[in-house]
């Protein structure tokens, strides 16, 4: 899993996020990568994938508190597409 460069009260808050949405997506899910956009909105990306099917999912908001939240909700939904996704990938 790599994080975005921040300080240690940072880094130690994203591998809390880390965690947190590696539980909420569940068994078999292979964390990517998290990152921090904070150009205007905070903006979380969390890449992630299911076998062969990859996905990124995002949060935005005014603090990385709020970005944390709204990725949450993008990551019950977005969990069922790549499940569906790696479902119908064609096997190689």
């Amino acid at each position: 899993m790599q994080m975005p460069d921040a300080s240690d009260a940072e880094q130690h808050y994203f591998q809390r996020v880390a965690e947190d949405c590696e539980q909420l997506l569940g068994p078999g899910i292979e964390l990517g990568e998290l990152v921090l956009d904070a150009n205007g909105d905070v903006v979380l990306k969390l890449s992630y994938r299911l076998g062969r099917a990859e996905w990124t999912s995002e949060g935005h908001g005014e603090t990385v508190v709020a970005a944390h939240a709204d990725l949450r909700e993008q990551l019950v939904l977005d969990r069922i597409r790549l499940g569906v996704r790696a479902l119908v990938l064609p096997r190689r």
